[in-house]
């Protein structure tokens, strides 16, 4: 613990606490639980919830998981969360226990969890260690949410040499529950009683302030700090709450994450509380400095009427899980814990969960710079080279792991634009998720990286027919103690807020991670500034949806495309991967354009007149282009000069990054109707078994096959499996 901080503790207190108590301000007063660095910050995100915004949002930011309303009295509870550091360290338990807690924070609001995706950033994959990490991550996900019986329906993997010493492993989790049936995780009643399910071990045992500081080269000894997860276990809690929700009798819920009871008992029992320590289920003999601290995992706080303690309790012996009664709410405005009579802890709820706020130096630092590569290359074979770098090719190799289809609700698989789930039969309404976020372009120009970001998650949702309905982020940086550092955090969320703003998005919850970054004999090594972001979208009918039922791409359907296309390759993947530069202007941001396209993509997917989509980002036109003709197994003929209306070389029309574009796919006799909606450029038409692409009298040709082999094979081959 930092000495000042212990100094004001005791001196508010008027005395000296012991080591219990210095344990709880340890980790309740981290950067992790406490976002003492970025509190003030996430500010800027309150102007999302506005008039416009907030008619659907049950439960906004301050509890486990925030609930949107879909549709009557049908919600939806949404959250993100990172794992980063165990799963740098252990990296099959950090990644599986990630899953585990965003299952219940879903969970502790009443939700069934029904959905599950993995933001994931690692390092060069040539490296062996970071093969093992992948390996070990992708293995803990899916093993933890495939046993469970919850779909890992979406995700996005990046890598950069910025992640080689902190890979980062982020989740997001939705659950569905019916408004009357929401249970809050913070209580101002007193005399409920408090029952703790699932056992305590020494498993996790200092999680939050692990997570609260750079990794080093001594960090491989912080491995108890992780947690070890039980997936079958988790799957009963999850049955069993569920159960004891409907009995009315639960009056809050928390999930027992970072800084163990002690931070559940204290963020739920505004209050007061008083804690029996001894009835607390144990695995193994604990001192009342572990049980209070303990991370183990699949484990529940629950303030119950009193007088339902035994029925409810009950419910959870049915599933074989451990539960007992140990505590009750007061009104003392205390945490007060006691072992066999003896108070351990006697501390102010207040002084535990409002640490001192700090203010950072921070320093202006744009990396982005202007200039061009002159040097030519092959345009098939740099269409060819891309399809089979880490950030492009595809990830099936890693959602092939994942049971997507579990639960019968996912209508669109992973590997697309966006996952859409059917919610109920009864309606055809359904909902869209996706996940985003470019580092590089966040290192080059932080603000303008996170306006891109939030903009490319909105044109995946619109490639779906889907609405935004809300946003969450996880916000990954370095060490905010460094000026830089902390001048790309204020940037990244500025740049967040005043997307989100600017589509009517609110901003409901979401999670920061500080302290990505290594030291190793001396030298730093910071990650890119990664604010992931997941955007949920609401599909008014999912049979209108490109790719449902007979809504499909066929031979003869004519090309859109929305935008035009600018020199804008300053961190772009062709310059990345062909010549290992991050040159160039980094694509900007029309807000105002970016809405227009979006919401009339979504009406004319509404109307039935768009039978294909593809989002233009990562690799620019030519890239997009070729993953069409992969995703829809047919070929298509494209002429780009009427097009090129900013006469650029061959090679930046094909792969700048622009924001903006969507390829459409339409049937030729709704053609006319389309373009009097939308300010789109026909270039080309559906066709045949090759990319066919003429520019500039060069004419481009790609075998299906062939684009196919290269683009599946490639994760493959850098595991080491062909």
């Amino acid at each position: 613990m930092d000495e000042n901080d212990l100094k004001y503790i005791q001196k508010t207190l008027g005395r000296e606490i012991n080591e219990i108590e210095k344990a709880m301000f340890e980790n309740l007063w981290s950067e992790h639980c406490s976002y003492r660095t970025s509190k003030k910050l996430l500010r800027m995100f309150s102007k999302t919830i506005n008039e416009r915004t907030s008619k659907d949002i049950v439960v906004g930011i301050g509890d486990d998981a925030a609930v949107i309303r879909l549709k009557d009295n049908i919600c939806l509870a949404l959250a993100m969360e990172s794992h980063n550091h165990p799963s740098y360290i252990d990296p099959y338990n950090g990644a599986a226990t990630g899953v585990g807690g965003i299952v219940r924070d879903v969970l502790s609001m009443g939700a069934k969890p029904i959905a599950l995706l993995d933001p994931l950033r690692f390092g060069d994959p040539r490296v062996e260690k970071v093969r093992w990490l992948i390996d070990g991550v992708v293995r803990g996900i899916g093993d933890y949410g495939n046993r469970i019986g919850v779909p890992t329906v979406g995700g996005e993997c990046e890598f950069d040499e910025s992640f080689n010493y902190n890979n980062l492993v982020n989740v997001v989790c939705v659950g569905l529950v019916k408004e009357e049936d929401i249970v809050r995780g913070k209580t101002k009643e007193k005399e409920l009683s408090l029952i703790l399910v699932g056992s305590t071990g020494r498993d996790g045992i200092g999680g939050a302030s692990f997570a609260s500081k750079d990794l080093t080269e001594e960090s491989e000894e912080e491995r108890p700090s992780v947690q070890v997860g039980d997936a079958f276990s988790e799957k009963c809690l999850i049955d069993a709450i569920l159960e004891a929700v409907k009995t009315k009798k639960v009056k809050a819920m928390k999930d027992l994450g970072a800084a163990g009871l002690s931070g559940a008992a204290t963020e739920m029992c505004l209050s007061g509380c008083e804690l029996y320590l001894e009835n607390v289920p144990l695995r193994e003999p604990l001192t009342p400095y572990e049980i209070m601290v303990s991370e183990s995992q699949e484990r529940m706080l629950l303030a119950v009427e009193k007088g339902s303690e035994e029925e409810i309790i009950k419910i959870f012996e049915k599933y074989d899980l451990p539960a007992a009664v140990i505590g009750r709410t007061t009104d003392t405005g205390r945490i007060i814990a006691k072992y066999k009579g003896e108070v351990v802890v006697d501390l102010p709820i207040s002084l535990l969960c409002n640490a001192p706020l700090y203010d950072r130096e921070e320093e202006e630092r744009i990396l982005e710079k202007e200039g061009r590569i002159e040097e030519r290359v092959d345009l098939e074979e740099a269409i060819l080279k891309l399809l089979e770098s880490p950030n492009i090719c595809s990830k099936e190799w890693i959602y092939s792991q994942y049971d997507y289809d579990v639960q019968l609700r996912t209508v669109i698989k992973p590997g697309r634009d966006a996952a859409v789930l059917r919610i109920l039969e009864t309606y055809p309404v359904g909902i869209a998720l996706t996940v985003d976020c470019n580092s590089r372009f966040c290192k080059l120009n932080p603000y303008v990286g996170s306006l891109y970001t939030v903009a490319e998650a909105v044109r995946n949702l619109a490639c779906v027919g889907a609405k935004p309905l809300a946003m969450l982020d996880n916000l990954n940086f370095a060490n905010p103690e460094k000026p830089d550092r902390f001048w790309q955090l204020k940037e990244c969320i500025r740049g967040l807020a005043d997307a989100a703003f600017s589509f009517d998005i609110p901003v409901v919850g979401g999670n920061v991670s500080l302290y990505n970054e290594t030291v190793i004999e001396g030298k730093e090594y910071p990650i890119n500034p990664t604010p992931a972001i997941a955007l949920i979208g609401k599909i008014d009918n999912i049979e209108k949806v490109p790719g449902v039922l007979d809504n499909k791409v066929e031979e003869g359907d004519i090309l859109i495309i929305t935008n035009e296309t600018k020199e804008e390759m300053g961190g772009s993947e062709y310059y990345k991967v062909l010549f290992n530069s991050e040159i160039g202007r980094v694509p900007r941001v029309n807000l105002e354009k970016e809405k227009e396209i979006y919401k009339k993509v979504v009406s004319l997917i509404n109307r039935g007149l768009i039978s294909g989509t593809k989002d233009c980002s990562r690799g620019g036109l030519g890239i997009a282009l070729a993953k069409f003709c992969i995703n829809n197994n047919i070929g298509v003929e494209v002429e780009l000069d009427n097009y090129n209306i900013n006469k650029l070389r061959e090679d930046l029309l094909l792969f700048s990054e622009t924001s903006g574009r969507i390829i459409l796919a339409v049937k030729e006799e709704n053609l006319n109707e389309v373009l009097k909606e939308i300010d789109g450029y026909v270039i080309g038409r559906v066709g045949g078994k090759e990319l066919s692409i003429k520019i500039n009298n060069n004419k481009i040709s790609i075998s299906l096959g062939e684009m196919k082999k290269v683009y599946k094979e490639a994760f493959p081959k850098m595991m080491g499996e062909l």
